[in-house]
């Protein structure tokens, strides 16, 4: 086997590449199949706060708040 490889070195590239696409087309079965037997939800119920129609109320974070504390105003041109 290792006089094989050796008189054709090419050889091993395609058998490792051969591999890996083989193992790429067994993940991607793997996961369409895991979808069909799990399938997502095409709506959010009826309970979930995106449904409520209200606005959802956000609080500015900390670190916006202590950024604009201490921004500077833009320094004028030296011309």
């Amino acid at each position: 086997m290792s006089e094989f490889f050796e008189n054709h070195p090419m050889m091993l590239f395609g058998l490792e590449a051969g591999v890996a696409l083989l193992l790429l087309i067994f993940i991607v079965i793997w996961t369409m199949s895991g979808a069909k037997k799990h399938p997502r939800p095409l709506r959010a119920p009826p309970e979930h706060p995106s449904r409520q129609g209200g606005p959802v109320p956000s609080a500015p974070s900390e670190s916006t708040e202590a950024a604009q504390k201490d921004s500077r105003p833009a320094k004028p041109d030296a011309s």
